[in-house]
């Protein structure tokens, strides 16, 4: 027996298990984002290195940087120390001083295959007078001339000849050991005749003519070619140095002497981190200015008004003492001196160190010879705030400070007063500028909105999804149930609407040949 075919019903069917697919695929989706992580790819993506992304474009172009706060020490007793009334050497600090670095990567190149970005860090600084205490020009000091204490203090290691004829040549020179000199001149480069004579006699080892602190820590002749990782697990880490992976200046080429201390492990130059980084995540800065590495410790959690969670880290207490992790900055002096770190493998061999503001966290016999250091951690301590989910420094501080290492210079009676001290120069509070309306914009929404908005979308793609299935279910199950309903009216006769072709053929015939039989 054949039933009629019900087009309607046919399309119906059809529509219901479109929906049913729907509705399954809707439920899915959010599935399958909650274990992809949503929120992490998009801000990988927004992240990403490659050509004509955001960070390509900042990374290419020249870029403001931090402030650096310069603070002098004046000496108010030059006379009566240099002649021996005064034991101890008196400072005041005078700043700040105030600069902004700009930033500008040459030859900056991103290598897909490789999985890193390569560059030259090129930096400038320009005055903000509005910053400033003065104009350096107009402001007059008294420090001890540096460069003439540390060649002195290098040559107390040459044989006895050597020294006899440093002190002709210094007598002659007619240089001193401590100077009148404006701040400008003293940072960037006064006339020193030892290191002009230098210059002269020696250029394959003095390459510069005047001696100046940040002309010298800004000096563009030796700026590396730097690898940074690209990767999203630890993108923005440094990864080698002019080919390297670790520093040749402390021996990394040696095989032997490879340790922590001069590889670049977890090192970063500080401007960005990874994406999603970990709470205690180890932390190096670099710069090549510094030398070295500076390691950051972990301090906890903050709330920021971009951010509902930010990592705060500090610059290690032991940064400059004597440990394993600076072990190998150990090897290039007779002595390692706990709370400074030694740079002169990076200064021609002029003893020059740096250390923490005003000697903090060091050994107080570091100082014991000086009146005026003050430590102090709220100001001369550091900072860093670090949003986790975008891996951007909301803000930082710290300060570097540059000494002399004078050693046992007794062989020469106009630096004696000086021997075996370190003596401070200066020191750089360097502060991270607020970040742009822009950029507050985008870790904002990283940060706060992005949860809500990858969570809200799921929600509602799921119970958009849930809602068209059951309809779906709901429909198909009604037909079925009519479905069957007409198939049992049909099995029992209790339809008589519901005939075969044929059966309806029949009954008509049927029909005409008994009225026929009637009329005839």
């Amino acid at each position: 027996m054949k039933y009629r075919s019900n087009k309607n019903t046919d399309h119906n069917t059809r529509t219901l298990l479109v929906l049913i697919a729907v509705g399954l695929i809707l439920l899915v989706i959010p599935t399958v984002s909650v274990f992809w992580d949503t929120q992490y790819r998009i801000i990988i993506f927004v992240t990403r290195i490659a050509v004509g992304s955001k960070y390509y474009e900042i990374f290419a172009r020249e870029n403001a940087g931090p402030f650096l706060q310069v603070y002098v020490f004046n000496v108010t007793n030059a006379e009566a120390f240099l002649s021996g009334e005064d034991h101890k050497l008196r400072i005041e600090e005078v700043g700040p001083f105030t600069y902004q670095e700009y930033r500008k990567n040459e030859k900056f190149e991103v290598d897909e295959e490789a999985g890193v970005m390569r560059y030259i860090p090129r930096t400038r600084a320009e005055f903000r007078r509005e910053q400033s205490i003065d104009d350096p020009e107009r402001v007059n000091i008294t420090v001890p001339n540096a460069a003439m204490l540390a060649i002195s203090s290098m040559v107390s290691s040459y044989p006895y000849w050597t020294k006899y004829a440093f002190n002709i040549m210094a007598n002659r020179l007619q240089s001193k050991p401590i100077i009148d000199i404006n701040v400008h001149s003293l940072l960037w480069g006064y006339d020193e005749p030892l290191i002009a004579l230098s210059n002269t006699l020696m250029p394959g080892w003095i390459t510069f003519s005047k001696m100046g602190i940040l002309d010298r820590l800004y000096d563009q002749s030796s700026s590396p070619v730097l690898e940074m990782s690209i990767a999203n697990l630890d993108k923005f880490q440094v990864k080698k140095s002019d080919g390297y992976a670790g520093l040749n200046v402390w021996e990394y080429g040696d095989v032997s002497k490879r340790t922590r201390c001069n590889t670049f492990v977890d090192t970063y130059e500080g401007f960005a981190y990874a994406p999603r980084m970990a709470r205690n995540h180890s932390i190096r800065l670099y710069r090549n200015t510094f030398c070295r590495m500076l390691d950051l410790s972990y301090i906890g959690t903050t709330t920021t008004d971009v951010s509902s969670e930010a990592f705060v880290y500090q610059v290690s207490n032991y940064s400059y003492s004597i440990n394993p992790s600076t072990e190998c900055l150990c090897g290039k002096i007779n002595e390692c001196i706990d709370g400074i770190s030694d740079i002169s493998p990076c200064l021609y061999g002029l003893t020059i160190a740096l250390s923490n503001a005003h000697f903090l966290y060091a050994n107080p016999k570091v100082y014991e010879r000086i009146e005026g250091i003050r430590p102090d951690e709220k100001e001369h301590g550091s900072e860093f705030i670090i949003e986790p989910k975008v891996g951007a420094v909301l803000s930082g501080r710290f300060t570097i400070q540059v000494n002399v290492i004078i050693k046992d210079v007794d062989f020469y009676p106009q630096v004696k007063p000086f021997s075996k001290m370190v003596v401070p120069l200066s020191y750089f509070k360097i502060i991270q500028p607020e970040l742009s309306e822009e950029n507050k914009r985008y870790v904002r929404i990283s940060s706060y909105f992005l949860p809500y908005i990858v969570h809200g979308v799921e929600v509602l793609v799921f119970i958009i999804g849930l809602t068209i299935l059951v309809y779906a279910l709901c429909q198909m199950y009604q037909q079925w149930r009519c479905f069957g309903v007409q198939i049992n009216n049909v099995m029992h006769n209790d339809n008589p609407q519901v005939e075969t072709p044929l059966m309806d053929e029949k009954l008509k015939t049927f029909e005409i040949n008994t009225d026929m039989q009637l009329k005839i």
